[in-house]
């Protein structure tokens, strides 16, 4: 029984380790070879417009694709779901919010896509990248966290293919086009999540209607976490978003090791349905304030570094803020932590909730401290924003201590 137990531990190990890794390889390609040659390539100007196709798609992405990836291993133990009923409701969802990101950018930033044929190469990209972010689903169910692995290092090997592409054709899209299709061919020549594709069942109706609330979720999360780049090209310019991108890139990295810090959290929290009362979550809490300080420092040492490296034609104009976005983005990663642990003893209407009064805040304040404050303005209002929620999350954990621990459904 023990040999079994360590031999289950270290496959969960394994895994985790293969999903950590394929972060990593994915991230470390966009943000050291991606990003910075495109941004020397194109000139921070024409590079904020890039930041800024690039946040439509970063919002589509999770919020359609890795939304219904989770939903579908969540109705899977109670519904007889087949391919088409979640084939067609990411076709369904990512139209209608491509549609809605299309009359967005018309109204507020008209020409940012340049021609007829920049529109349609937007919505490709859109729609191959939700379908990226759902197709590694196939290996989530099967537990093959193997071929997850080789699923992202392909998906990184064709955006470093594309960016060669982009050399050649002129056209920046390709570098992103190239990973997402490269990713997909894979997914479909080693599962079956594609087959029977347009194929539905009774349950069609459910998966339209679950999938559509945690897309909802998604999408506040995702709007919040790109807001800069759809609010600073349309009152700055292009070249503050980039200029803001490069300073908070480091802190925003940070964010990878949330998601396995809080399966660990939640696997803990949730073992023999444990009670968290005030002491513990105020225990868990002071732990959490005490990594975010040593993170601080890390990334207040590491962002001048990285910028001189591989932006250095920043390095003046991003330098008076980097002490400002540095603890605005580990506040940003500290209420993720502490978001993981009150939701375990709470419900999931908070995280919707306290999401979208984030976002009410944060659009109030950088609408106020933006036109006098400019990009430091700005940069305030998002510490500001994010330090409000962290003191929202921690209210709420303490109210609500001392209710059973529960997963997450």
């Amino acid at each position: 029984m023990e040999s079994l137990g360590s031999a289950k531990n270290k496959k969960i190990a394994a895994n985790t380790a293969y999903t950590i890794g394929g972060a990593l390889v994915l991230n470390g390609v966009l943000q050291l070879l991606v990003y910075p040659r495109l941004a020397a390539s194109l000139g921070a100007r024409r590079n904020g417009t890039v930041l800024y196709i690039m946040a439509l798609v970063n919002i589509m992405g999770p919020s359609v694709g890795q939304a219904l990836n989770n939903s579908r291993l969540i109705l899977r133990r109670d519904m007889p779901v087949v391919n088409g009923d979640y084939n067609l409701a990411v076709l369904i969802y990512t139209a209608l919010g491509t549609a809605g990101a299309f009359l967005f950018t018309g109204i507020t930033s008209p020409g940012t896509f340049g021609t007829a044929a920049g529109a349609v190469l937007t919505a490709a990209l859109i729609l191959f990248t939700v379908f990226r972010y759902y197709g590694d689903v196939e290996y989530r169910l099967s537990l093959d966290y193997r071929r997850y692995f080789i699923y992202y290092v392909l998906c990184s090997a064709g955006y470093a293919g594309g960016f060669v592409l982009y050399l050649v054709s002129g056209k920046w899209m390709a570098v992103f086009l190239a990973g997402e299709i490269l990713a997909l061919c894979y997914v479909a020549a080693t599962g079956t999540i594609f087959r029977n594709f347009f194929a539905r069942s009774e349950c069609f109706g459910p998966v339209m209607k679950k999938g559509g609330l945690l897309v909802l979720s998604y999408f506040v999360t995702n709007l919040t976490l790109n807001i800069d780049r759809l609010y600073l090209n349309n009152t700055l310019g292009g070249e503050a978003v980039t200029v803001y991108y490069v300073v908070s890139l480091i802190g925003k990295t940070l964010v990878l090791f949330i998601a396995p810090i809080n399966t660990v959290v939640i696997s803990y929290l949730t073992r023999e349905n444990a009670r968290l009362d005030r002491r513990r979550f105020i225990r868990f809490s002071a732990v959490g304030v005490f990594a975010a300080a040593v993170f601080f420092v890390l990334t207040r040492i590491a962002t001048p570094i990285f910028i001189r490296i591989f932006y250095p034609a920043l390095a003046d104009q991003s330098g008076p803020l980097v002490t400002v976005v540095s603890i605005s983005q580990i506040l940003a990663m500290l209420s993720a932590y502490l978001f993981i642990i009150a939701l375990t003893f709470t419900g999931e209407r908070w995280q919707l909730a306290l999401q979208t009064l984030h976002l009410g805040v944060l659009v109030l304040l950088i609408t106020l401290m933006t036109p006098g404050g400019g990009l430091y303005g700005f940069s305030t209002a998002v510490l500001l924003a994010n330090l409000i929620r962290v003191l929202l999350v921690l209210i709420l954990g303490i109210w609500k201590g001392g209710s059973p621990c529960r997963a997450e459904k």
